[in-house]
């Protein structure tokens, strides 16, 4: 049997309470050693519930903490998101480092990360585990989440979503965010910073990996999007992070010229995150659908004795 592997994760965060604890719980059920959470806003009110928990660090991102990074709060974000994470990574010295987002889950299947990180190439400086990004569907109810997978092929995402199918892609693989994952860094590597999906050299150049076979039932869960109101919450940051495709933007930005701009964002919304029985059967076919019976909210009650439901 694989010895259960040493691994942290590092995520900034500007959630509500309630996300910011499913995300915490669920990777300290997972395993996870220390969760390094670094907050954009420095008076975020998880600081209080989670600063004394003894497997987490809590770092409020004052403007003094960008200072110490040669940044500010205004510079793009992806840019202090690379250089947060980068600085907490260089702080860890043996194992894993995995750099997540709230949106994300670490799903390593049914033999759990031991086995993934096992046998993994001397050689080899991280392992990625790509994405499974979750989709609304009717009736949906209970601990059963479906999810799509990407889709390499074009004829796949014009077969799954017919007119609809600019709307993922091309890079994104027939989905809404990033189909990349995220990579599980060895720590203690000299000269290594991380970008959002992999490590990367002092030249810029992505480091050795090991990709994750899907068939492994190992995956990213990400949660994009499948709340409106948070996911409108959004559109303004996403457009300026360039967090839509090239060809989404367009239609946001074109969307919110409109004097019936909720209408359009609320109907664009739906094609983009809730599948119907139709495109599910199409997914099916096309070996791109996904279900399994998940509780994240379960994890919350066991870790921190805190119930969602009651706020």
């Amino acid at each position: 049997m694989a010895t259960e592997p040493i691994w942290r994760l590092g995520a900034i965060l500007n959630e509500s309470l309630a996300t910011t604890l499913r995300f915490a719980a669920w990777h300290l059920e997972l395993g996870a050693d220390r969760l390094f959470l670094l907050f954009d806003n420095p008076q975020d009110p998880a600081i209080g519930v989670l600063r004394d928990h003894p497997k987490i660090t809590c770092i409020p991102c004052t403007p003094d903490f960008w200072a110490e990074l040669g940044l500010t709060q205004g510079t793009r974000f992806t840019k202090r998101q690379n250089a947060a994470l980068t600085w907490v990574y260089r702080q860890v010295s043996d194992g894993w480092f995995l750099n997540g987002d709230a949106d994300e889950f670490l799903f390593p299947g049914p033999n759990g990360l031991a086995p993934l990180l096992a046998d993994v190439a001397e050689t080899d400086s991280a392992v990625r585990i790509l994405t499974a990004e979750a989709v609304a569907w009717p009736g949906q109810g209970g601990t059963v989440t479906r999810f799509r997978l990407p889709m390499e092929r074009r004829p796949t995402r014009r077969g799954v979503y017919g007119a609809d199918a600019g709307l993922f892609g091309p890079r994104r693989l027939g989905l809404v965010g990033h189909p990349q994952g995220k990579s599980l860094t060895r720590a203690g590597l000299a000269d290594v910073s991380l970008r959002q999906h992999w490590p990367q050299n002092a030249a810029g150049e992505r480091l050795p990996e090991k990709v994750i076979d899907a068939g492994t039932g190992a995956y990213l869960l990400h949660f994009i999007g499948l709340d409106f109101a948070a996911w409108r919450s959004k559109v303004d940051w996403r457009l300026q992070s360039r967090g839509f495709s090239g060809p989404l933007a367009e239609k946001v930005s074109e969307a919110l010229l409109c004097e019936d701009a909720e209408d359009r964002l609320l109907d664009l919304h739906r094609r983009l995150h809730h599948v119907s029985p139709d495109v599910w059967a199409r997914m099916e076919a096309a070996g791109v659908a996904l279900s399994l019976s998940i509780d994240l909210d379960a994890p919350v009650l066991r870790q921190f004795s805190l119930d969602l439901a009651d706020g």
